[in-house]
């Protein structure tokens, strides 16, 4: 069940407005760059400024900023990466974002379109939930240099509000539960990124 967990944060949507995203901002200056170069997936409880809880995970990963935006956008092979996602289709893409259809497990079967802007391509990726179950899904991918060649850092944030009448207790789980997946998450990503560039 909580294999899924970080599934359900980390896939979500996103409205074209930018204006309308209040995720937290990470600075340079607090990336503990010992403990990343390392290989250390970092994890965090966070809260935007209106009080949503969230998770932050950091990693580095040894790769160019093409090839993990490549797979960030590459929806077709997400069950294969992110495990827990039981089926996905993506409504419309272009360069600007895409309008994706998702259906997972976590207590229940979600469902859900999201929308994922494409603010930055090959940074910033941010997404919001635009219709489906749950109050509110929002969140964001971005890629960062590191002080080390060839090494990427790769920031998540994810937020959810599951609402209903035990929405609360059920909120406050998924974020307990998503905070020790999200290393898993990390991880496995990591993995598949650093795979993808031994094929090239």
């Amino acid at each position: 069940m909580c294999k899924v967990v970080v599934c359900l944060m980390l896939i979500v949507t996103a409205r074209l407005c930018t204006a309308s995203y209040n995720l937290t901002s990470y600075k340079d200056a607090e990336v503990d760059w010992n403990r990343l170069l390392d290989g250390e997936v970092m994890v965090e409880g966070v809260e935007t400024k209106e009080g949503l809880r969230g998770v932050r995970a950091m990693f580095t990963v040894a790769a160019s900023r093409k090839l993990i935006w490549e797979v960030l956008t590459d929806y077709e092979n997400y069950p294969e990466i992110f495990e827990g996602l039981d089926s996905i289709k993506v409504l419309e893409q272009d360069d600007n974002g895409a309008i994706v259809e998702f259906w997972n497990h976590v207590f229940k079967e979600y469902h859900f379109v999201l929308h994922r802007l494409y603010e930055a391509p090959g940074s910033l990726l941010k997404w919001r939930k635009i219709s489906g179950d749950m109050k509110r899904i929002e969140g964001s991918w971005e890629i960062r240099d590191t002080p080390q060649a060839g090494v990427r850092l790769l920031i998540y944030e994810s937020y959810v509000e599951i609402g209903g009448l035990f929405g609360g207790l059920v909120t406050w789980f998924v974020w307990n539960a998503a905070k020790g997946e999200a290393r898993k998450m990390g991880r496995r990503l990591r993995d598949w990124i650093e795979k993808s560039v031994s094929k090239d």
